[in-house]
């Protein structure tokens, strides 16, 4: 029987994490994630002992012991506390998921796959919680959990060795690498509720000549949308007057809502391959690529009808009260009349997405003894949208009387990044390491404009078509050069420096540097410390994308339409947009790890990050369509870099295990997050601060200050185990109102704890099967009322973008056959 523990952090890196390495041929050399060496950019790996750093490692099998995750996005954030992904809501963020490490932006982690940067998603988040809005990441979600032989998310800042965006951590997903054996799970999942999921996968390592191999992992996922919303009154109050048909048009099995609040429809493909041979006795040939397809499908906001004929209902200027305005524009210009008018309609969205990545390196020794690993990478991320079942009022009716158009292509997005790598290092003498080398990438965004008719006119309702001057191909290329030296003071006391400078096509160039350092006290007790400055530059997606979006506004609830821009654009610059240039940060890091006894340890480590020029998205700005004098105003938004913000808390973990009996025992590990974020100051933009003063509040106070993670696995005999794992969410604060409105302020979400527990059986040396649940007691979080600001008028009542999600419980069945 195959036995892991569940410890958080139980192992810590280098400064430089798992750096170029040799990863395709590390099958044959740690077998055990407990006693795994990460290997730096030094030439001397660094165990258990060695950190000067704090770093979450855990194996596959760990990774996986959750059931019904929509992708590995759930995993993670059930493991780490102070990691968050919350409910996949709005536009292409339902698609997306908003993740956070330290209450930080998606892009303010670096994510990397056998320690190679991992290219972004194709989607600039317009509708993340607030931390993350008009962030522009990676999307882990299209990596198969099968897949991985290990994760390890290092919680300190890291550009000075891998540049960009590793400035609250780095993720980096260790793909399987076996060449021989094999894997195929079958799952099966329903929530309380009663919505299904679906999961199989496959993994199989062949060997591949005399000293290669190839290692294959498929997964196929088909998750039901999850309904959790209640009947909005304005279409309860049609229902009730004896309208028919009123949420008929939903594409998920929860009719009569006329809008669905929850997790979207999803199924996927994804597909991984890690390769490698040798190609001579000092150089190895490695590979790793990926494919991935996946789609998805998010229910809108109604359109209401009314309860009378709408030739009854036509006021004095021709606008049948109560109706939304396309109906209203549909009957007054075109005259229809058909039964829209009485049930309204729901328009939902389509998100397809493929992605693709292939790494390609050559890694060895020369014959000086300089260890060198020469890499290329490409990776391509596509991000379409198809709306249905809406209006476009422009267009008019068709000769059955019933609008031209209701399905329509609105165009998309796409991330396409290029690098070259070339890193060395080589020892200097018996104390101290030299690592070194270069780095050249280009990335590429495009929009991909969408049908005419979805752009025409009023455009399609919803979501408009991209249009053709709101399209193109926005490229940017930076270069890079880093050295880093390990040096042994002594046998106790290590000290790391770091220095790398970047150079960038479109903002400039940037020098980041970074010091660490690790004390042994005594074998048992272990000082740690670091400083560094790190950097997220501005995307080609974050400087050049434009579109139009519908939303709400927050003081009358009214759906308006906005304007994106570029920050560069005319609008813009009338407004007082400029170019965006990088976000900085400040990083400091102190923290201890202990050890008691063989079976006991302890670690707790305090930050604080400093980031000023953070990126995020004006409010609404009122700016003249021309220079001409009396010229109509538009309302816009841009991104510029507005603000200050300060992130500090502390990480503490506990692990523990225990014999009960010579046939029993438990793994204990409990891992505590406390993470505080305060904007510490805003630049004006226009002579006026382009983030209001209740966004700031949501960015402060919409995640949880307190989270933690607490793990039991008990192992009895050789044919079961039993896990038990409680994930904690703090008090924190819905994002709608203020907090301290005299009337319907912010609404405060009490602290909540979801059970999950897992029972498996290993029938035999193949064959094991899991029954499990995740929040095995359904808890929900706090619903809120008429008393505090609310979504009861679109027909949600919970906390939209909660960290803690209103899923519901589930369970699930999972047969595995190992070979």
């Amino acid at each position: 029987m195959v036995r892991y523990k569940l410890n958080p952090i139980v192992l810590a890196v280098t400064a430089s994490l798992v750096a170029p390495i040799p990863m395709a041929f590390a099958q044959n050399a740690d077998k055990n994630i407990e006693t795994i060496s990460i290997v730096s950019r030094s030439p001397t790996p660094r165990s258990v002992d060695d950190s000067p750093v704090p770093v979450d490692v855990f194996s596959g099998e760990q990774f996986n012991a959750l059931g019904n995750a929509a992708d590995i996005t759930d995993n993670l954030k059930s493991l780490v506390p102070s990691y968050t992904a919350t409910p996949a809501t709005g536009d292409g963020s339902a698609f997306v998921r908003p993740t956070s490490l330290r209450g930080m932006a998606p892009d303010q982690t670096l994510v990397l796959v056998n320690g190679k940067r991992r290219h972004r998603s194709a989607l600039v988040h317009f509708f993340a919680p607030a931390a993350g809005n008009g962030a522009h990441g990676a999307d882990i979600g299209m990596i198969p959990s099968i897949a991985l032989k290990s994760v390890e998310v290092l919680r300190d800042g890291a550009a000075a060795q891998y540049g960009s965006d590793a400035i609250a951590g780095v993720m980096n997903f260790r793909i399987k690498d076996n060449d021989e054996g094999g894997e195929v799970i079958l799952q099966y999942g329903q929530y309380y509720a009663g919505e299904d999921s679906i999961k199989f996968a496959a993994n199989k390592g062949f060997a591949f000549g005399n000293d290669g191999f190839v290692n294959v992992s498929l997964e196929h996922t088909d998750n039901d949308a999850l309904s959790r919303g209640i009947q909005r009154p304005d279409a309860q109050a049609l229902i009730d007057a004896g309208i028919t048909g009123v949420g008929a048009d939903s594409p998920f099995d929860d009719a009569p809502l006329a809008q669905t609040w929850g997790r979207p429809e999803t199924s996927g493909t994804r597909l991984f391959i890690n390769a490698g041979m040798k190609l001579a006795e000092d150089a190895n040939l490695y590979l790793h690529s990926n494919y991935g397809d996946t789609e998805g499908t998010y229910r809108f906001f109604y359109r209401p009808g009314n309860t009378d004929a709408a030739a009854e209902l036509a006021d004095p200027a021709g606008n049948p009260g109560g109706l939304h305005s396309s109906l209203a524009t549909l009957f007054e210009d075109f005259g229809y009349r058909g039964d829209l008018l009485l049930t309204g309609y729901t328009p939902f969205l389509d998100g397809d997405q493929k992605d693709y990545s292939l790494v390609v390196g050559v890694e060895g020794q020369f014959s000086n003894g300089v260890n060198y690993d020469f890499s290329g990478s490409y990776g391509l991320n596509e991000l379409d949208y198809f709306l249905h079942n809406t209006t476009n009022p422009s267009l008019g009716l068709g000769g059955d009387g019933e609008p031209l158009q209701r399905n329509f292509d609105v165009g998309g997005y796409e991330q396409e990044e290029t690098n070259f790598n070339a890193d060395f290092n080589m020892p200097l003498g018996l104390d101290m390491s030299l690592a070194y080398g270069v780095e050249w990438r280009e990335e590429t965004y495009t929009v991909n404009p969408g049908e005419e008719n979805s752009y025409i006119g009023a455009g399609s309702n919803g979501l408009g078509g991209f249009r053709p001057e709101d399209s193109g191909e926005f490229s940017r290329r930076n270069w890079g050069a880093y050295v880093e030296v390990d040096h042994d003071l002594s046998d106790n006391w290590l000290m790391q420096y770091a220095l790398r400078f970047e150079d960038f096509s479109d903002f400039g160039n940037t020098t980041n540097w970074k010091v660490a350092t690790r004390y042994n006290i005594t074998d048992d007790f272990i000082f740690r410390a670091a400083v560094s400055t790190g950097f997220h530059a501005p995307t080609p997606g974050q400087a050049n994308v434009r579109t139009t979006i519908t939303t709400f506004d927050g003081a009358t609830g009214r759906q308006v339409e906005e304007g994106l821009v570029p920050s560069t654009s005319e609008l813009a610059r009338r407004a007082g947009g400029t170019e965006l240039k990088e976000e900085e940060s400040d990083n400091y890091s102190i923290g201890f790890t202990a050890r008691f006894g063989d079976n006991t340890s302890l670690t707790l480590d305090f930050y604080q990050i400093e980031v000023d020029d953070r990126i995020y998205r004006t409010g609404d700005i009122q700016v003249p369509i021309s220079d001409e004098q009396g010229a109509p105003e538009t309302t816009i938004s841009f991104y510029t870099n507005a603000l200050d913000v300060e992130h500090k808390g502390f990480d503490l973990v506990l692990t523990s295990e225990y014999d009960w009996s010579s046939s029993v025992s438990t793994d204990f590990s409990f891992a505590f997050n406390y993470n505080e974020v305060e904007i510490v100051g805003q630049r004006e933009v226009g002579g006026e601060f382009p983030v209001n003063a209740a966004t700031i509040e949501d960015i402060e106070n919409n995640f949880p200050n307190e989270r933690f993670v607490l793990s039991a696995l008990t192992h009895i005999g050789e044919k079961w185990s039993y896990l038990v794992r409680a994930n904690f969410y703090g008090e924190h604060y819905d994002e709608r109102g203020t907090i301290d409105a005299e009337v319907q302020p912010s609404a405060e979400i009490d602290s909540i704890v979801y059970v999950d527990m897992e029972v498996n059986y290993q029938y035999n040396d193949n064959w094991t099967i899991s029954l499990g649940a995740t929040n095995i007691f359904d808890s929900f979080v706090d619903e809120i009322g008429e008393d505090f600001s609310n979504r009861l008028g679109v027909g949600l009542q919970y906390p939209r973008r909660s960290a803690a999600n209103y899923e519901g419980g589930s369970w699930y069945l999972r047969s595995s056959y190992k070979f």
